[in-house]
């Protein structure tokens, strides 16, 4: 278990690029944007709390998951409340499917559900005692898709985003 404060890099990837979707896509002021962020920072913060393992980064992996795939993640739809998006706007702004993996020193997203993944943030972990198991190389969500022994190559998806 760890502070808060250990997860701030990855959350304010995470939030930042949810957030730098919308100003691609939607006529939101900065002002709402703004809000957006930070109320999304601090509901990811508060829903990773006790499930944040620095020294075991795999472990929790599938619920630290952001996910929009015909249903929006309730912790970005609350974010978006906060700012007056209805579900249906929220919809429209964002890609049809999304997954957003936020990990210990790794931030990567998948548009699509055959697009590459792409690493928002990443950092090498501090040097620890720990040895790592093969379930933790293996088992989180994303290495699981990785692995999942497709028959064709993923849909390239180019993702620029302006700030």
């Amino acid at each position: 278990m760890t502070h808060g404060t250990e997860m701030v890099p990855e959350v304010s990837a995470a939030a930042g690029f949810v957030c730098r979707l919308l100003r691609s896509r939607g006529r939101l002021s900065d002002a709402q944007l703004h809000v957006f962020r930070d109320c999304l920072a601090q509901a990811l913060s508060e829903h990773y709390q006790h499930h944040w393992f620095p020294d075991r980064p795999q472990k929790g992996s599938g619920y630290r998951c952001i996910r929009i795939n015909h249903e929006m993640d309730p912790l970005i739809g609350r974010a978006a409340g906060r700012i007056g998006l209805t579900s249906g706007q929220l919809f429209s702004l964002l890609p049809r499917e999304l997954t957003l993996w936020v990990d210990p020193y790794e931030v990567s997203y998948r548009i699509g559900e055959d697009g590459s993944i792409c690493v928002l943030y990443e950092v090498e972990p501090p040097i620890s005692s720990h040895a790592p198991s093969p379930y933790d190389q293996t088992a989180n969500c994303k290495n699981r898709f990785m692995m999942s022994g497709r028959t064709s190559p993923p849909k390239n998806y180019l993702m620029m985003v302006s700030s």
